[in-house]
């Protein structure tokens, strides 16, 4: 019998005390799970952010970690670089949140930051504007060393003939010093720039006027469609792809580009042309390389302008075959290489500055003059 009891008393005790013992054993658990969390919230950090606006005006935010970094908030600012409002709070798993303007009118910028302290600053990279399809930020970029582009410092555009009152209000307010306009005589004649008070205009021709608009002269290249005679034509894209060799070959634009880069009292810069893609597009490029920014990232936002043209390309190309009664398949084709980008266009002007120079940087020092003192300078200007 006492035995009995023993075993019984044994036996209650350990029932009595297992529970106990059990949730001492999933706090522990749950103490090194919770440590383990608190170990990636401390190490993680954001990859990549965005900023894009619905036909509504609404903001969607955009991000992605490489851990949970737990809590969020997200700040805006009509500033880059501080001067910052708490928007909301939310999670940084969510990867998203979507807001009103906060400012309507104005450059927003968005900070988002974890609960670990790492933080990302991110915006549109469209500028919301109406009398342009092009004009863009090249904040946000990478660089090779882990570094990032400032954002609200470097814009690319096509032609401003177009903007609207608000418009100039909202890039004056954006803190815009200096705009760069790399169109020809007849371009510049036909569709000029308006004057923007606080806001220095440079005229820097990348073609000589002979050449005409992007390297090409449109008259002839008007008649030879209209006569139907592809030959004359060439290849589609062709045409781009030579007069992206010239442009390397004709620098002197781009240093005066990256005369003006130079000085602080120039930025914030916009520099453009008439479509915002070739021209533009080799002048934005060699920024960003310049500031370390793999070649890839470099490509990637040359060919944004496929995007962002789209609805204006398509419109254009059906106008003009309306327009020159055009029914050659090769001669539709040569016209809408002309209005979009191929990554063979830019590779051509990389190709030419292999070939010239010996690489891309000897491109930078050697053809348009920039020093190694000269990017480190721009790297302390435009990186963070």
């Amino acid at each position: 019998m006492m035995i009995r009891r023993s075993v019984m008393l044994g036996t209650a005790l350990f029932l009595a005390i297992s529970p106990l013992a059990g949730a001492a054993t999933t706090n522990a658990q749950a103490s090194a799970v919770k440590a383990v969390a608190n170990a990636a919230i401390k190490q993680g950090s954001f990859t990549e952010a965005s900023v894009v606006r619905q036909a509504n005006g609404n903001l969607v935010i955009k991000w992605r970690t490489d851990a949970n970094l737990g809590a969020a908030k997200v700040y805006w600012s009509s500033k880059p670089d501080g001067d910052w409002k708490l928007l909301a709070s939310t999670y940084a798993m969510f990867n998203g949140f979507v807001t009103a303007d906060p400012n309507p009118g104005s450059r927003i910028y968005f900070k988002v930051k974890g609960g670990n302290g790492a933080a990302i600053t991110t915006a549109e990279r469209l500028l919301p504007l109406k009398g342009t399809t092009n004009f863009r930020d090249l904040g946000g970029y990478k660089t090779t060393d882990g570094k990032t582009v400032k954002w609200g410092k470097l814009f690319r555009a096509d032609e401003l003939a177009g903007l609207t009152a608000a418009d100039i209000s909202y890039l004056q307010k954006s803190g815009l010093k200096t705009i760069v306009d790399y169109r020809t005589k007849s371009e510049v004649a036909a569709k000029p720039d308006p004057t923007i008070a606080g806001v220095n205009y440079v005229y820097d021709p990348v073609f000589a006027e002979t050449e005409g608009s992007g390297g090409t002269d449109t008259s002839t290249l008007f008649a030879a469609l209209a006569s139907g005679n592809s030959d004359a034509l060439g290849e589609p894209g062709e045409m781009l792809i030579e007069g992206n060799k010239g442009m390397v070959d004709s620098p002197a634009a781009y240093e005066k580009l990256f005369d003006l880069l130079l000085d602080p009292a120039t930025n914030a810069l916009v520099q453009h042309c008439t479509a915002g893609k070739d021209r533009t597009g080799l002048g934005s490029a060699l920024i960003l390389l310049s500031l370390g920014v793999p070649k890839e990232t470099v490509v990637q936002d040359f060919l944004l302008s496929n995007t962002y043209r789209a609805a204006y390309n398509k419109a254009s190309v059906d106008a003009l075959v309306a327009q020159l009664h055009l029914t050659d398949p090769k001669a539709i084709e040569v016209v809408q290489a002309l209005m979009d980008v191929h990554p063979e266009y830019i590779n051509a002007a990389f190709d030419e500055m292999d070939d010239k120079y010996g690489s891309i940087q000897g491109f930078l020092e050697k053809g348009i003059g920039l020093s190694q003192a000269d990017q480190k300078k721009l790297k302390s200007l435009y990186l963070e």
